[in-house]
């Protein structure tokens, strides 16, 4: 049977924004410049990601820093 996903921690995901931030601001396109930051306010409001976010934001985290 497959595992069920289960997220990280809030502070996990608060942390790859702010590396993503801190190193690759330039290199991101509109669309990941908005997403992070819809993600960051989500994060803030104290609500996990949704599984498809999760995943698309350590997408962009590796590709970036």
């Amino acid at each position: 049977m497959a595992k069920i996903w289960e997220p990280q921690p809030i502070e996990v995901y608060k942390d790859w924004i702010k590396s993503i931030l801190d190193v690759a601001s330039d290199d991101l396109n509109d669309w990941e410049n908005t997403f992070v930051a819809s993600l960051d306010e989500r994060l803030t409001k104290g609500k996990n990601l949704t599984e498809a976010q999760a995943d698309k934001l350590e997408s962009i985290y590796a590709e970036k820093t």
